[in-house]
């Protein structure tokens, strides 16, 4: 128990966008983040269905792991790029995405992305791109269809989940494009870097980390999600906390309207007395938690079979 305070602790040290993780309850935080992590390392530790550190492409260091219901075959996909600000964080300790998910007959897809100082936005994107065309190519040997694949990412994996979607670089490298994918899903993320600096800007924090891996203000329009929206794309599904202080809901009500000017399919749902994560873990404990009724019927809605 003290390594796992000592790691939750850590995490709460280092996450956050720039110098500062602002959360309305810090000892909360912790005590949600090591639920999180001990729940974690149990069901990664124990579930029998779950393909560990997967080869997603040759030529990447980063590793995915595949968890599938325990039978049957043509499942739904979710695949769930996580967040940590670009910095923080591995795949093992969103298993519990998988917890809530299973029992709803979905395959879960959770890869790792190399991390900030060792990458930038582009790299990052590059590899969330791969683990996506390797879902498209390869869920249907792990009980998924391919034709059924959603994907979802929270705050900087919100970022690379839309960016890898949106900007048709990224796919298209891997030989795939974005109609391939039934959704998107969206939780807290920072669509338009631009915005995300004004804001800690104006809070008195410069957010070096989050300068540093879009490679210079220069790059922050070309790195931002939003620069990219556009008729055509598949359904979306923006969901944030009206009470969050890392990324603020303002930024997901902007890409929303943008892709609603634009022609887009896109919903937005706001919980009114969430921050940044705590829905997150909330989760975890609610039999019914609104994260997970959102995310189960967003993916029923859109991977219905087509008539």
């Amino acid at each position: 128990m003290r390594k796992a305070i000592g790691i939750g602790l850590a995490m709460l040290a280092v996450a956050g966008i720039g110098a500062a993780w602002v959360y309305r309850d810090r000892l909360s935080f912790v005590i949600d983040l090591l639920k999180a992590y001990t729940a974690a390392r149990r069901f990664y530790a124990s579930y029998e269905h779950l393909a560990r550190d997967v080869i997603f492409h040759p030529d990447m260091a980063p590793r995915l792991d595949v968890y599938s219901p325990p039978d049957g075959t043509g499942h739904p996909v979710l695949l769930f790029v996580h967040g940590g600000s670009w910095q923080d964080y591995d795949k093992t300790l969103f298993a519990p995405v998988a917890m809530k998910l299973l029992p709803q007959e979905m395959v879960v897809v959770i890869p790792d992305y190399t991390l900030y100082p060792d990458a930038g936005y582009e790299q990052m994107a590059h590899e969330t791109a791969a683990a996506i065309a390797w879902t498209l190519e390869n869920v249907e040997r792990y009980g998924g269809d391919p034709d059924k694949v959603v994907v979802a990412g929270h705050s900087a994996g919100a970022h690379l989940a839309a960016l890898a979607l949106l900007d048709p670089r990224f796919l298209s490298a891997h030989g795939h494009n974005a109609g391939e994918v039934r959704g998107l899903v969206g939780l807290s993320g920072p669509y338009d870097i631009r915005a995300e600096y004004d804001y800690w800007q104006a809070r008195g924090v410069y957010p070096k980390v989050l300068v540093e891996v879009m490679g210079g203000q220069d790059h922050f329009q070309v790195a931002s999600p939003v620069s990219y929206v556009r008729a055509g794309l598949p359904p979306i599904l923006l969901i944030h906390g009206r009470q969050d202080e890392t990324v603020p809901v303002e930024i997901s009500e902007a890409f929303y309207a943008d892709l609603q000017a634009a022609g887009a399919d896109v919903a937005l749902s706001v919980y009114e007395d969430s921050g940044h994560s705590d829905f997150l873990f909330d989760a975890l404990s609610q039999p019914q938690a609104p994260l997970i009724v959102d995310l189960v019927g967003f993916v029923r809605q859109h991977t219905r079979d087509k008539e």
